[in-house]
């Protein structure tokens, strides 16, 4: 028995409006989906550079405590959208982090836009960095406590007494 014969309409294969309403479908669900998760990817950017900035203030914030030292800061670049993290002045280590380009360093309340650390490893004065998704827009502060030295990430503004 000859197959082809017996189903003659399966030998065309797909037509051609076939194909491209499978392709406009695709489209479309692409359309939706990638917006989504654009914005998925930086929020998760925006969180992870705040975790890291608090991570950082957190390490020198030992350091100080350690080597009893109170030449440990932290200065903040807000145009440059960068901070340097500076070790005392007898050793030349200090650390640049530069914000990836998503990321804003948007404002800052310390003085100067330094958070400096007495030799018992806490801020000398409180104070927070609100950083900032340029693609989305969405805010994040990190909030450093000026008696305890405590940092936390919070999505809203700190209160006028933190």
């Amino acid at each position: 028995m000859n197959y082809y014969k017996a189903f003659p309409a399966r030998n065309k294969g797909y037509s051609l409006i076939e194909l491209t309403i499978v392709i406009l479908i695709m489209s479309i669900i692409m359309a939706i989906v990638v917006p989504i998760m654009n914005n998925y990817i930086a929020n998760y950017q925006l969180q992870t550079e705040c975790m890291q900035l608090q991570q950082h203030i957190r390490s020198v914030a030992q350091e100080a405590l350690v080597k009893d030292s109170d030449s440990f800061y932290i200065r903040l670049r807000l145009i440059e959208d960068k901070y340097i993290i500076v070790a005392p002045s007898g050793n030349s280590n200090s650390t640049t982090v530069q914000l990836p380009d998503g990321i804003d360093l948007a404002f800052s309340n310390f003085p100067l836009d330094y958070i400096r650390f007495s030799g018992k490893g806490k801020p000398v004065v409180g104070g927070h960095i609100r950083l900032e998704s340029k693609k989305t827009g969405k805010m994040q502060y990190v909030i450093v406590a000026a008696i305890t030295g405590r940092a936390r990430i919070s999505n809203q503004p700190p209160l006028s007494n933190e």
